[in-house]
């Protein structure tokens, strides 16, 4: 395995992963304020079997976590942390065993379409970039191919034939919006972190011709399902054991799970995990319905604030959507659904009101519309909205 890194100018560095000096630390701390250091500290720990944390150096709540907790009296291989978008960060801690039978999952997906090099867009400190940029090409033994700065059309010419792309659904739209096409039967793109909807990827296999695989998961639970081409559901990968609580949300068992996790303390987990994901199931597969925290109901159905910003964002002037539920205890009207367009025209709270009574009812509830600068989106392909972007009224 080599591993391949192109700058701006184009020009290259080439590295061998088995050549890497050894650090001479306990533990790594890897931060991901450049991508050619991570994933060369990366593998001289993992395959040194040195303990290594890893880190956004852009989150504060996880830099004061690391200044007052050292975790070296821990068994792991590495400490990974959620992004805390919906609270504090979790650090999970994961075994070499968590690691190494997710990847061979991974390998049986991926073996039948023969690849030959990866390209990745994503960082490398996230469950998802170690498993798919990092242990997938090692114990493959193929080249890993990454830029500082990937832009849609870079990423096109760099693609060869039995490539396997990982990125995400930020990078698939952004693809699909070039006009320029080629033949990708042999390649595969993988892409996870957030949802891509089934027209999206339809659009994208037909215009390419190529192949998509999209995987669910979290960094404490690991990978917990998989989609292929333009499936609507989702398939368990075949280690993980999934159920449902009497509120419809899902419950993972699963040898990727992390056996112990830190919030503000210890915390075992017996290699469970109960999310917070309302699903449907339809046989063996199932339909993610939204997180509680983004499920709101309409007509008597659940619906999720995902479902409306694929709705909004088929508009042509809109950009990006981004809406979330605001609950005001204690208030006549407790519920609100607040909605932010990063929009090229103004569009009014009466359109939107009629676009979704068409599209899923009446929302018998207030509706917030805020017209916006900017939907930024995390390293990971994640909107966040910053509320000083927003255009005044």
């Amino acid at each position: 395995m080599k591993i391949e890194i192109q700058d701006d100018d184009l020009s290259t560095r080439v590295y061998d992963p088995d050549t890497l000096e050894k650090i001479r630390q306990d533990i790594i701390f890897v931060d991901s304020s450049s991508k050619e250091d991570s994933i060369l500290q990366i593998f001289q720990a993992y395959l040194n079997g040195q303990k290594q944390v890893l880190f956004d150096d852009e989150n504060q709540s996880i830099k004061d976590l690391l200044k007052n907790n050292d975790f070296k009296d821990v068994e792991f291989s590495m400490l990974m942390f959620t992004s805390g978008s919906t609270g504090k960060p979790t650090g999970a801690f994961k075994s070499r065993e968590n690691l190494e039978r997710e990847v061979d999952e991974w390998i049986k997906l991926v073996k039948k379409f023969n690849p030959k090099k990866v390209i990745s867009t994503v960082p490398f400190i996230h469950i998802y970039g170690i498993l798919s940029s990092v242990l997938l090409p090692y114990r493959l033994g193929i080249d890993l191919f990454f830029k500082k700065h990937f832009l849609p059309h870079d990423l096109l010419q760099a693609i060869t034939q039995n490539t396997v792309v990982v990125t995400t659904p930020l990078y698939i739209k952004a693809l699909l919006q070039l006009d320029e096409v080629r033949d990708l039967k042999d390649v595969l793109f993988i892409s996870s972190t957030a949802p891509l909807e089934p027209e999206i990827a339809k659009k994208f296999i037909n215009k390419f011709n190529t192949n998509l695989l999209q995987f669910f998961g979290s960094t404490e639970t690991g990978g917990i399902a998989y989609k292929a081409q333009a499936d609507e559901l989702w398939t368990p990968i075949s280690s993980v054991c999934i159920s449902t609580n009497e509120e419809s949300l899902l419950k993972i068992h699963s040898p990727f799970v992390s056996k112990l996790l830190f919030e503000e303390g210890y915390k075992k987990t017996n290699s469970m995990i109960q999310s917070f994901d309302y699903v449907e199931f339809e046989g063996d597969r199932f339909k993610i319905i939204g997180r509680n925290s983004q499920i709101f109901k309409a007509g008597g159905k659940r619906y999720s604030t995902l479902q409306v910003e694929e709705i909004l964002e088929r508009l042509e002037s809109v950009k990006k959507a981004y809406v979330r539920v605001n609950y005001h205890k204690g208030e006549l009207k407790d519920e609100v659904l607040e909605i932010y367009l990063e929009s090229s025209e103004q569009i009014s709270l009466k359109e939107v009101n009629g676009i979704l009574k068409r599209e899923i009812g009446n929302i018998k509830f207030p509706i917030s519309l805020k017209i916006v600068e900017k939907i930024s989106t995390t390293q990971m392909g994640k909107k966040v909205m910053h509320f000083d972007h927003i255009k005044p009224s």
